[in-house]
């Protein structure tokens, strides 16, 4: 099966400013893609690209034709809608039948644990929990071919969590593409073995997250520098930069935070 994206040496840059680069990459239906890494790393920016929201800088982006695309912002507007009528209003765009809307959306209250009484409150008085599932049920309205969530879970109560799981994989399931970001190991092993890792400014594919570690390092030219590794080589690593003359500023366990530029 050809892949519904793929990405070949992508780079992006704001002005002068450098935010990845390198980046190589498939998207195909039957296993979903979970983008991670360290606050400011470019992972919103890089899902707003495979969404379509922002061009690349350089490099290669495939499509197939027609792709239909889902898109979940980090950062959801607190809008003057009442909630009810905002997923109403969505799915009428999407031509949306009025009593499927009506399904939909007492389906998805039930499903993530929103009280019935949120239906007629202003997304702006909205709790930032109660405004991330408004964000997931616009997402999952429809069906598309690529859905596109960016830090999905954040926000959300264990109830919601185990909730969003499940919609991801019976979408996942039902040919839909996804391609995720998350800032939870324990939850990101749960959604798929697919990771890819921001190390540095370029994105590393991982099939397992545990104990990685960091390295900053100076090179050369004087630059700063990240390389993540298996823990288990960290001495290996730690020895080929002292050799190559390198000066080592730090070392920690990859971890990772949910804000991003």
């Amino acid at each position: 099966m050809n892949p519904l994206i793929s990405l070949k040496n992508v780079k992006k840059t704001y002005a002068s400013k450098l935010i990845f680069r390198d980046v190589t990459m498939s998207v195909v239906h039957d296993k979903p893609v979970l983008i991670m890494g360290r606050n400011g790393c470019g992972k919103s920016t890089l899902l707003k690209i495979i969404a379509g929201v922002l061009t690349h800088s350089e490099g290669e982006i495939v499509r197939l034709p027609n792709v239909k695309i889902s898109y979940m912002p980090d950062r959801f507007p607190k809008l003057p809608f009442k909630v009810e009528d905002y997923i109403t209003h969505m799915g009428s765009i999407q031509k949306v039948s009025e009593s499927d809307i009506n399904n939909y959306i007492a389906k998805q209250f039930t499903r993530l644990g929103i009280p019935e009484s949120i239906k007629k409150q202003k997304i702006y008085n909205c709790s930032k929990g109660t405004i991330q599932k408004v964000n997931i049920m616009q997402a999952f309205l429809t069906k598309a071919d690529l859905l596109v969530m960016d830090e999905p879970f954040s926000g959300l109560d264990e109830y919601a969590i185990e909730a969003l799981l499940e919609l991801i994989k019976e979408t996942a399931r039902a040919g839909t593409a996804v391609v995720l970001s998350c800032h939870e190991k324990t939850l990101a092993q749960r959604v798929t073995d697919n990771i890819f890792i921001f190390s540095g400014q370029s994105l590393v594919k991982r099939n397992d997250i545990s104990n990685h570690m960091i390295i900053t390092y100076v090179d050369e030219a004087g630059m700063s520098n990240e390389v993540l590794i298996p823990q288990a080589k960290l001495k290996e690593t730690l020895l080929q930069l002292l050799e190559n003359g390198h000066d080592i500023l730090s070392v920690n366990p990859f971890a990772v935070g949910e804000a991003d530029a």
